[in-house]
């Protein structure tokens, strides 16, 4: 099997670099060299995909880079958003929102490199769905009666949202190549650990994770990374 061998490879090294100095500023609390680092991971990491896959002619993988591209910059909306949210509320609504927008893009691209294929019987979804649905239950349950005012809303449309995107990556598997669809849902397990521990760390009011922050951001950005790994796999293969 002939998979691409990805260039520009000094990129990630440098998401290494700004992914360190933010976990250190999460252990340190250190709120100006999280500015100094988080405003640059994801468009790192962005510009890595753009400079691995910009050479795509095909249409239709052409199609999956820009809803990638646009997955990635709506996070990185987020993250800018909800550096500034212990200033004001309305910040973290708007990192969830950017989040949740972006979480969309990537169930459509999900979908969309199945290239038309059929996801299967209803019913056959549905019981291949129970662990997931199993996972938004009990993490809701766990989460709702510590929210409030617009939360009560927000945050199962979330839960929601990001459980779709989880188990549209796992229904990549053996549809797509074996290593992307391995990377992607690997990834997109990682980011609904993520926003697991961000969501008990900041709603959950009788619990302290140590450490929370790194956590979630360490998490975070390997999940992303994964993500983004496994996409270049099937955009650049030449064997679809």
């Amino acid at each position: 099997m002939k998979y691409f061998k990805s260039k520009h490879n000094w990129l990630l090294f440098v998401l290494a670099f700004f992914t360190v100095l933010n976990l250190y500023a999460n252990y340190k609390y250190d709120f100006v060299l999280e500015l100094a680092s988080k405003p640059f991971l994801i468009p790192t990491l962005g510009l890595y995909f753009f400079l691995n896959t910009r050479k795509v002619v095909n249409s239709y993988k052409k199609g999956l880079v820009k809803f990638v591209l646009i997955a990635l910059f709506l996070a990185w909306l987020g993250d800018t958003f909800l550096l500034f949210q212990n200033q004001n509320p309305l910040f973290f609504i708007l990192g969830l929102g950017s989040f949740l927008v972006s979480h969309i893009l990537y169930i459509l691209t999900f979908k969309k490199s199945l290239n038309n294929q059929e996801l299967g019987e209803p019913k056959t979804l549905l019981i291949r769905a129970i662990p997931f649905i199993g996972t938004a239950i009990l993490m809701l349950t766990y989460l709702y009666k510590w929210l409030t005012g617009a939360m009560i809303v927000a945050v199962p449309l979330y839960v929601l949202v990001i459980v779709v995107m989880a188990f549209m990556a796992m229904e990549r598997s053996g549809k797509v190549l074996k290593a992307s669809a391995e990377y992607v849902f690997f990834g997109a397990f990682l980011f609904m650990v993520s926003d697991s521990l961000l969501a008990i760390d900041i709603f959950v009011r009788s619990l302290t994770i140590p450490y929370a922050p790194v956590f979630v951001m360490a998490t975070y950005i390997a999940a992303q990374t994964l993500i983004v790994y496994g996409m270049m796999i099937q955009i650049k293969s030449s064997l679809n």
